[in-house]
């Protein structure tokens, strides 16, 4: 078998990411010594980036309470819309040609022209954790004949950078902002003097957020009834359901002046009052969370 020197690899890697290898194909990739994967973790969000040489980044995400997905982020337009080719094939150092036709994805012009949902990112991913590079190619959206774009993700430095990812994932909280910050708590009907364990777990969810996130600084508790009984009565009712919250999150370490309590009883239904299920929809307490600038990080209770 031919080695080809490492010095030279190197040298022509490098030479094709900034000038097309052929005419009328244009590759953007990373030169052998420049691996360019880095990985950036939080409990709300873990991302595995690949820097590409005078492209932009291709990204892996992952944010609390989603899958994950994959896109790219150019520094110009590069791509025209269409198609792209996805194809994984064994690196020229490697000294094999093995290749993995992954398909066809969809391709829009502009800096984010591509983003793929969990099943072709972990596709994606299980082939440069086994080594292979992948290749995502279209035509060039300045609309120059027959020329192609490519850009090549590396497996290069990928595995050291994957594994803090995947730890990243392990420690990523249940759900994000975007989907904790209005939350509906139903209650069984007639009276209640205490929360049940559903509606404590859900209050829990939001408490973990709150814990992580010091800009969330203002809870908004409605309480609200069906229609079942007397007016006043339901009145009332919204009131104790409503104060029942407020009274667990004072006990989890929630400052009383971040909270404002409302209750409504069964002016506002969400659902129609006439059946079981739509009477179940409207007993119920929402807390709607607002983030503020602030850097204090709260201290919050242990659970009783």
């Amino acid at each position: 078998m031919n080695v080809v020197p490492f010095k030279n690899i190197s040298v022509a890697l490098l030479c094709v990411a900034i000038w097309p290898a052929v005419a009328g194909a244009v590759q953007y990739t990373n030169a052998i010594n420049e691996d360019g994967w880095h990985s950036v973790t939080s409990v709300f969000e873990c991302r595995l980036e690949q820097r590409v040489p005078l492209f932009g980044e291709a990204v892996f995400r992952t944010r609390a309470g989603e899958a994950s997905g994959f896109y790219l982020r150019s520094r110009a337009p590069r791509f025209d819309a269409g198609e792209a080719t996805v194809t994984a094939r064994t690196p020229v150092w490697r000294g094999g040609n093995e290749e993995i036709p992954l398909g066809k994805v969809p391709v829009k012009k502009g800096t984010r022209p591509m983003w793929l949902g969990s099943a072709k990112a972990e596709l994606l991913l299980s082939q440069l954790s086994r080594g292979m590079e992948v290749d995502l190619a279209n035509g060039s959206w300045y609309g120059a004949d027959a020329e192609t774009i490519t850009l090549t993700m590396t497996s290069i430095g990928f595995l050291p950078a994957y594994r803090k990812y995947l730890n990243c994932l392990a420690g990523l909280l249940p759900a994000n902002f975007d989907q904790m910050k209005r939350t509906a708590l139903y209650f069984p009907p007639g009276e209640t003097d205490e929360l049940d364990a559903r509606v404590t777990q859900q209050l829990d969810r939001i408490l973990k957020l709150v814990k992580n996130d010091n800009k969330i600084r203002q809870f908004y508790i409605d309480g609200h009834t069906d229609s079942a009984g007397d007016r006043a009565d339901n009145l009332e009712l919204s009131k104790t359901r409503a104060e029942l919250v407020k009274a667990y999150l004072l006990r989890r370490g929630i400052p009383e002046d971040w909270m404002t309590v409302r209750w409504h009883g069964e002016r506002y239904p969400v659902a129609s009052n006439g059946s079981a299920s739509g009477r179940a929809k409207n007993r119920r307490v929402t807390v709607r969370i607002e983030r503020v600038e602030e850097i204090e990080v709260l201290p919050l209770a242990a659970k009783d």
